[in-house]
């Protein structure tokens, strides 16, 4: 297992440098620059602001100094559009804000999710089983952006029960419409894959020896089943998990809560280069980290499985 460990942390480096020049390289090959305006800058003006920032160099200079100073001192440089502001800064302000909303949509898909499949098997052809079926197929069909006016219009506008936007330090009624806009079609997604797992291990030669024996049902679904029918499902929940933090542009935006996804639409639209890229590479770690601790879980939950 710790070899496997190493051989792993050994293929990220090399997978997020690629990451990083195949990025800068799609980001110069841009039309346009960082500085263009409806009224152009004098060529004065702009040379200084590209000797400022380093743009007059040769792309390779630019791509070396870039790397180098994220590896030394884990710097991503400064920002071109927020004054007086360096890439950290803006990441500090918003990913903790991201993180904590992104976390409790995390948190309550996977409850949720794993909650209704298994009720579902277990229930299999029933009325909880169509019930549950049914919720997970009309959360698939509510993305974010569609979740996210509904639940305004509702609890806001007509029940005027929460706040329409906002964040006041992440209290708990600037979190409720946001967790359940991000979270829905990811529990929906939980829900399928669980029912469909567990079903299929509930079928299982070892499961029908169990019942044979005369275990309870409850034994048998949480101690011998579940383990099981859970690896399909943590296959899913790494990519789930940074969707959840990356892909929260929507909420962002819509409850204006301050996160880093609204930072990183700012920093295409404005092209912003060093936000841009350092948003990237963050969602490419966290990616790379989040894979590597899924695999690591597959041995815990199935001991079988050996690296």
């Amino acid at each position: 297992m710790l070899s496997y460990l190493f051989k792993r942390l050994a293929v990220a480096v090399p997978t997020l440098l690629v990451l990083v020049i195949v990025s800068y390289v799609l980001m110069y090959a841009a039309p346009g620059g960082p500085f263009d305006t409806e009224r152009a800058l004098p060529p004065e003006v702009m040379a200084n602001l590209d000797r400022k920032y380093g743009l007059d160099q040769p792309l390779v200079v630019q791509i070396w100094r870039y790397v180098a100073s994220i590896v030394t001192d884990f710097d991503f440089g400064p920002s071109f559009r927020y004054q007086d502001q360096t890439v950290n800064e803006i990441i500090a302000q918003g990913f903790p804000v991201t993180l904590t909303y992104g976390a409790w949509s995390f948190l309550a898909a996977v409850l949720v999710g794993v909650s209704l499949g298994i009720a579902a098997a277990v229930h299999h052809n029933t009325l909880l089983d169509y019930f549950a079926v049914g919720v997970s197929i009309g959360a698939q069909v509510l993305p974010n952006f569609v979740m996210a006016p509904i639940l305004t219009l509702v609890f806001t506008l007509w029940l005027g029960w929460l706040p329409g936007g906002g964040w006041q330090g992440g209290e708990w009624p600037y979190l409720v419409m946001p967790v359940i806009a991000l979270s829905t079609s990811f529990m929906a997604s939980i829900a399928r894959i669980t029912r469909s797992s567990m079903l299929e291990v509930l079928n299982a030669s070892f499961i029908r020896t169990a019942r044979a024996k005369g275990l309870p049902r409850r034994r048998v679904v949480f101690r011998h089943a579940l383990k099981p029918a859970l690896l399909p499902v943590v296959s899913y929940l790494g990519p789930a998990f940074v969707g959840m933090i990356t892909g929260s542009v929507v909420i962002d935006f819509f409850f204006a809560t301050g996160g880093i996804g609204q930072f990183f639409v700012n920093s295409a639209l404005n092209r912003d280069y060093p936000v841009l890229m350092g948003v990237t590479i963050l969602a490419g770690g966290l990616t790379v980290l989040f894979n590597l601790l899924v695999d690591l879980l597959y041995a815990w939950i199935d001991p079988r499985i050996r690296y």
